[in-house]
């Protein structure tokens, strides 16, 4: 059990600066945490628009995360965990036009003692336990666009992903390595009509990857309208299909759900 103070401090200073087609941003931060120490970490993005349709960016940064009180007392907690530090880097290119947009990121992140969920053993629990991974990278890359056609405004995003532990060259559990996402929305007699789509691939398990859980697809609709300045009606279905599909082994996901909401704001 945990007993006694725990205090986090952190101070952060950013800037920010623009000189003619380029961009320059930098951040600093120091934490400090009563129970793990200090640490200190930054950022620097770079950002050049060559032309008025095309931008490229360029970053890269470090990171800290201190183990949450739930991941060290719950009943999956492990009081031997210790913070996460991660190394990022990330290069994109954009290009944008007339109302429509489209971008190429491509990332990788370094991390030493990644805090994840892992077999039981170092809790009591039987299902499962919250463990560092020594060391992790995760890197790929990302897609992404909208625009509109014939009065329908649409969206969609691509994740190629590479979860990887380092240490024994399998796949992060629980991590797909594909991603997307697509959104068509349009305007009908006063009303917005929307669907969603986000779709995952095959994921795994456990640390072994000898447990795989199945990709999976999922279909959303929404509709709203403004009744009166700032009252507005929403509705949605989620799950359209009734997919029947796993996160984690052996933990349900909701299946068709839906919802209607009167929204009022100032």
């Amino acid at each position: 059990a945990f007993g006694g103070k725990r205090h986090q401090d952190a101070i952060a200073l950013g800037w920010r600066g623009d000189f003619g087609d380029h961009g320059l941003q930098a951040h600093i931060r120091h934490d400090d945490d009563s129970e793990f120490g200090g640490k200190s970490t930054g950022s620097v993005a770079w950002g050049w628009t060559f032309t008025p349709q095309w931008r490229v960016t360029a970053s890269a940064a470090t990171a800290f995360r201190v183990p949450t009180l739930y991941q060290r007392f719950s009943d999956y907690g492990n009081a031997a965990l210790v913070p996460e530090s991660g190394r990022n880097i990330e290069a994109g290119l954009r290009w944008a036009a007339a109302g429509s947009e489209a971008s190429l990121t491509v990332w990788r992140n370094k991390v030493t003692n990644l805090i994840a969920f892992g077999a039981a053993g170092p809790c009591l629990n039987a299902f499962g336990c919250y463990v560092n991974v020594g060391r992790a990278q995760l890197e790929g890359l990302t897609l992404a666009g909208r625009t509109q056609l014939a009065g329908v405004s649409l969206r969609g995003s691509l994740d190629w992903h590479d979860p990887r532990n380092v240490d024994t060259d399998k796949v992060l559990q629980r991590r797909a390595k594909q991603l997307a996402t697509f959104g068509a929305e349009t305007v009908l007699a006063g009303w917005t009509l929307g669907t969603e789509v986000q779709a995952a691939g095959v994921r795994y398990e456990n640390a072994s990857n000898s447990q795989p859980l199945g990709g999976y697809a999922l279909v959303n609709l929404f509709v709203s309208k403004t009744l009166m300045p700032g009252l507005a009606l929403e509705a949605r279905i989620d799950n359209l299909g009734d997919k029947q599909y796993e996160l984690a082994q052996n933990y349900t996901t909701a299946g068709r759900n839906g919802q209607v909401t009167l929204r009022w704001s100032l």
